[in-house]
């Protein structure tokens, strides 16, 4: 995503990056983050199949800049596809610089 694109998706989740989670270089943990994209997925996943859940892979990550202490994450989640017992959902997370 792009500085002026628009996130895809539904809001699924909304959090503040805190000190307890930056890095050596004082930014956010790529791995915080992740887990943040997890949780989002999850809850939408679950939500669609009215049950549990589980994670079994992630096909890409790309990050576009840094998440710094202070920013406000959100998480935005689509339902992509949908297997007899599977499916795909698709993540896009932005930042709101405080």
């Amino acid at each position: 995503m792009t500085e002026t694109e628009e996130p895809h998706g539904e809001l699924a989740l909304r959090t503040l990056a805190m000190p307890a989670d930056v890095n050596v270089s004082g930014d956010i943990f790529g791995g915080w983050v992740l887990a943040q994209m997890d949780i989002a997925a999850g809850m939408a996943a679950g939500q669609r199949a009215q049950g549990r859940v589980a994670t079994i892979a992630v096909d890409a990550m790309k990050f576009i800049r840094p998440v710094r202490v202070g920013d406000v994450l959100c998480i935005y989640t689509h339902i992509a596809r949908v297997g007899t017992s599977s499916m795909g959902v698709a993540i896009e997370a932005s930042q709101v610089r405080q």
